[in-house]
């Protein structure tokens, strides 16, 4: 089927919020799908898996304390690393480092639980950045994925193009790279900004279903707050 980028973009927002996310979580998610999308990765299975796992209370936010040195890890330890809920502060530290030229590079990620929605959280945020960031990861047997994020776009190291959207779980690492790679480069594909993008038919109605938790029926309460059936509503 046949879907808009910002419907990608707005009902992965939601679908979030469907499994109990903050509204912020939602809205880098979605941007993340939809800067995925732009450059020709055809699949949000990364994004339902981690849904999904949120979902099924498989994954967990990290350790603040630890994270603050670049280190982030499940808490409670014995599940897996939700990367919506990381990704966000993932990207404000790399932000942070750049702007303050620190010298505490590398950051690590353990066990997270699907590396790609990390991957592209961190390739929206370079579009804005003067520096980029390499992210790796070993997907097992079929080997290591390294990839460079920068200004927006995407240039393979290392690992194939359909490995990207893996969704093992795994460790990630990343540090920052001062200069674009020489290899050819995944960007901002304008005709698919423009047309709507070929969606999985059960991936989008797997997304919807979360999505959907937050219409609500017509009542005489609903009417008055402008809400209907099929209509959503904010939560707090």
């Amino acid at each position: 089927m046949h879907v808009s980028l910002s419907e990608i973009q707005n009902t992965i927002c939601t679908a979030a919020l469907g499994v109990g996310l903050p509204l912020g979580l939602g809205e880098d998610a979605g941007r993340a799908a939809r800067h995925m999308m732009t450059i020709g990765i055809g699949s949000i299975a990364g994004f339902v898996k981690a849904l999904d796992r949120v979902e099924e209370r498989q994954s967990t936010r990290f350790d603040a304390d630890r994270a603050f040195s670049g280190y982030f890890a499940p808490k409670p330890a014995g599940l897996l690393l939700s990367a919506i809920c990381a990704g966000p502060s993932v990207c404000d530290l790399v932000a942070s480092r750049a702007n303050s030229n620190s010298r505490l590079s590398t950051i690590t990620l353990v066990n997270v639980d699907v590396p790609s929605v990390i991957l592209f959280e961190i390739l929206s945020l370079t579009v804005d950045m003067r520096q980029g960031q390499c992210v790796a990861w070993n997907t097992g047997c079929r080997g290591e994925i390294e990839a460079v994020c920068w200004r927006g776009s995407l240039s393979l190291i290392k690992g194939m193009r359909e490995d990207l959207i893996s969704p093992e779980p795994t460790d990630l690492t990343m540090h920052p790279v001062t200069q674009k790679p020489r290899c050819q480069s995944m960007s901002i594909d304008q005709r698919i900004q423009r047309e709507a993008v070929e969606i999985d038919c059960t991936l989008w109605r797997q997304v919807k279903t979360y999505a959907d938790r937050l219409l609500v029926d017509a009542s005489d309460t609903s009417r008055l707050i402008g809400a209907g059936s099929g209509s959503v509503i904010e939560v707090d």
